[in-house]
């Protein structure tokens, strides 16, 4: 089976997918980074060597808050979501919805955290165009 047919991502649909992680990669200092389905399936998934997390978990977890937090924005604003940020004292999540996905980026460095969400706005507003949510 080819990558992502199983959720009907396309061959030519990979490069667009590839440039939109790319351009975050290169311009966040993040530690790590995931594609994810809106139903928490694990698409792409990458971290520095250092940084340990089960990939999985960050997946699901960015999917339960997306989720809980549409719900949450439809219900109180009636528009739609777009990024959920968690900071702690030592790091933060950036959960950006991407179309039909989800982006979200680990990071340690709360210093970079808005450079990090609006590198992440770029870069999900360019997939959504991409891969409209159905």
């Amino acid at each position: 089976m080819q990558f992502g047919g199983d959720i009907g991502i396309k061959p030519e649909d990979v490069s667009k997918l590839e440039t939109e992680i790319s351009y975050i990669t290169a311009n966040a200092e993040i530690d790590a980074i995931a594609l994810v389905s809106d139903t928490g399936y694990q698409i792409a998934y990458a971290a520095v060597p250092e940084y340990r997390v089960d990939s999985d978990a960050l997946c699901g977890v960015a999917s339960a808050l997306s989720m809980t937090s549409k719900m949450s924005i439809q219900n109180m604003f009636q528009e739609n979501l777009s990024e959920v940020i968690v900071r702690a004292g030592n790091g933060y999540l950036v959960i950006s919805s991407a179309g039909r996905f989800i982006l979200v980026g680990a990071g340690k460095k709360i210093a970079e955290m808005m450079k990090t969400v609006k590198i992440f706005r770029v870069a999900a507003q360019r997939l959504a165009t991409y891969f409209p949510s159905n």
